[in-house]
């Protein structure tokens, strides 16, 4: 136990000071994860002590008792600060059966390094005050081997730590911690443990730190792109219903058309972000009638030729509206072609069958469905039973008949 002063301090201490500093400048750590920092840090100091003490006391005149306690409070020390590792590690994970069985090994410990005071068969010391180690004097040894594969054991079972990267640093921390552990049992030097713990303790914190960094930054970019979305929705919200107000007996034709739209694309096994895209192609695909005078839309007359080419021109101006949102270059799609029929004889371009695109002939179905279970200018909305049956007749003709017959079957599921 002749080592040196310098030698068994010098890390320990200047390790600690370096992360009392950064304990204290960092203003964003959650207040009890910084509490768990700082008491690992101060029983490191402790344990540093007491170690101090335990090899001052052979040079004094003080009795064996009072040195065999100060070699058991630091064995039990020792395990304590693998614990207090440990709890850092699973900072998540609060449940009380996991939290007394890690304290169960300490508790175990204890009993080995007090029974000193009443029998060797742990260790003792001499006359001389030399330490022997007696049959269970590697127990708090073994203690420490626990707590390392408990820590591993914990990182990759409690649900606060999915991220593989971590799982790999604290097993990268326990092997560090184990070739301390094996360096102070072959050379009785505690030195290299406390030194390991406090160069983990301190990676362990600048590594969560730049998670910490990370997330923020996450967390940011999750926060801008929900913004943009709410954004986007309200914009294309606003649209919709700066068409539908142009007709009053078409309020909510467009959400209307978008909700439905989106059902049949789900029950067509389309994932979100195609779902959130047909969504939007269905509010705006009557966009274009922006474009088109109040008088000839809500006129009650028959249409004359000219205004009923005007009117077929809304697709052409909805097209013109959204073919320069760049964040969605398919958003036209529905404003351009929902007017196109199955079999090609719809408009503006003459499409037929799969040349229209597969959101368009969705939205299309949609569109018709509602249109004729809506009050118009010119006509009462038709019953479900009614509607059924001309969308039975417009299959393979006017609407896509795969898609039709899904919509039949949310006919029935919404009529029974």
């Amino acid at each position: 136990m002749n080592i040196d002063f310098f030698t068994i301090n010098f890390f320990p201490v200047i390790g600690i000071g370096f992360l009392f500093i950064f304990l204290w400048k960092n203003s964003r750590m959650e207040k009890s994860l910084k509490t768990l920092f700082y008491r690992l840090a101060l029983f490191i100091l402790l344990e540093d002590l007491i170690y101090n003490i335990e090899l001052a006391l052979p040079y004094t005149d003080c009795s064996k008792e009072l040195l065999t306690f100060a070699t058991a409070l630091g064995y039990i020390l020792r395990p304590v600060l693998l614990y207090m590792l440990i709890s850092i590690i699973i900072r998540q994970d609060n449940r009380r059966t996991i939290r007394l069985l890690l304290i169960l090994p300490i508790i175990i410990c204890a009993i080995s390094s007090f029974s000193a005071f009443f029998t060797d068969i742990a260790y003792c010391y001499d006359d001389m005050k030399v330490f022997h180690r007696g049959i269970l004097g590697w127990t708090p040894h073994a203690i420490m081997v626990i707590y390392l594969i408990s820590m591993i054991i914990l990182s990759f079972t409690h649900k606060g730590k999915s991220n593989k990267f971590e799982r790999t640093l604290i097993i990268e921390i326990t092997m560090i911690i184990i070739v301390a552990v094996i360096a102070e049992s072959v050379f009785g030097n505690t030195v290299v443990l406390r030194t390991a713990i406090t160069a983990v303790l301190i990676f362990y914190y600048l590594y969560f730190q730049s998670q910490v960094y990370i997330d923020k930054i996450i967390e940011e970019q999750k926060r801008q792109i929900d913004m943009e979305a709410q954004f986007s929705i309200q914009i294309v919200t606003t649209l919709a219903e700066a068409v539908d107000a142009k007709d009053p007996y078409t309020k909510g034709h467009s959400y209307r058309v978008a909700e439905y739209s989106r059902e049949i694309a789900r029950r067509m096994g389309m994932k979100d972000d195609e779902l959130r895209r047909i969504y939007y192609m269905g509010m705006l695909h009557d966009v274009g009638k922006i474009g088109i005078s109040d008088t000839i839309i809500n006129k009650k007359d028959r249409l004359t030729r000219d205004e009923y080419e005007l009117i077929k021109s809304h697709p052409v101006i909805g097209e013109d509206v959204l073919r320069h949102v760049t964040a969605m270059p398919t958003l036209y799609y529905g404003a351009r072609w929902h007017h196109e029929r199955y079999d090609g004889k719809g408009y503006p371009d003459g499409l037929k069958g799969e040349e229209i695109p597969l959101e368009v002939r969705i939205i299309s179905v949609a569109d018709v469905f509602d249109a004729m279970t809506s009050i118009r200018t010119y006509r009462d909305p038709l019953t479900m039973k009614e509607a059924r049956a001309e969308i039975e007749k417009a299959k393979g003709t006017q609407l896509d008949p795969a898609i039709c017959d899904i919509m039949l079957k949310m006919i029935d599921e919404a009529d029974s």
